[in-house]
């Protein structure tokens, strides 16, 4: 019998193909159908991340479902559950993450993957708007190493579906 070859798919490199956005309540008015004019009225917060800073977690239970006699124990599939914690660097700049993303607020982390970061914003390109209430900003590890940083937790405040595309319109 032959070899079989099998190819390696393409795929894209995060590094410098993510995008983070914040959006206010009133900057996205359907998350489902998020408008290219609203998208270009978000604040871009990428580059304040540290590299572990976005940890978007998702994770899903699984019931046990035994039978009487059974051979083998069977599984479904239950509630799932999201998590995010952010870890960003302390800066004074009005567009950055220190200065966005205060305590109490409520919007949208919006995430645009795939992309390169120099990409406009445009009709058709997915992203992902997650609802999310911010908790206190932490102050980081004071270690001697690198910047001083920012901790925060976020409640998610509805459910993360899949990315959306972008839709052209005022």
């Amino acid at each position: 019998m032959p070899d079989i070859i099998e190819e390696y798919p393409p795929a894209v490199d995060q590094t410098g193909n993510l995008t983070l956005y914040w959006a206010l309540l009133a900057a996205l008015a359907d998350p489902t159908k998020p408008k290219v004019t609203e998208a270009a009225g978000w604040t871009r917060i990428t580059y304040s991340f540290l590299p572990d800073g976005y940890n978007l977690t998702e994770d899903q239970e699984i019931l046990k479902d035994e039978r009487l006699t059974g051979k083998q124990k069977l599984e479904s599939l239950g509630t799932s559950e999201a998590a995010l914690e952010l870890k960003y660097v302390q800066s004074e700049d009005p567009d950055s993450a220190a200065q966005v993303l205060k305590e109490g607020l409520t919007g949208y982390i919006v995430e645009r993957a795939g992309i390169p970061n120099s990409t406009q914003e445009a009709a058709k390109q997915e992203v992902l708007p997650i609802k999310v209430q911010l908790g206190k900003q932490r102050r980081g590890p004071r270690d001697g190493q690198g910047k001083f940083t920012i901790l925060q937790k976020v409640s998610i405040l509805s459910e993360i579906g899949v990315p959306v595309p972008l839709v052209a319109g005022a």
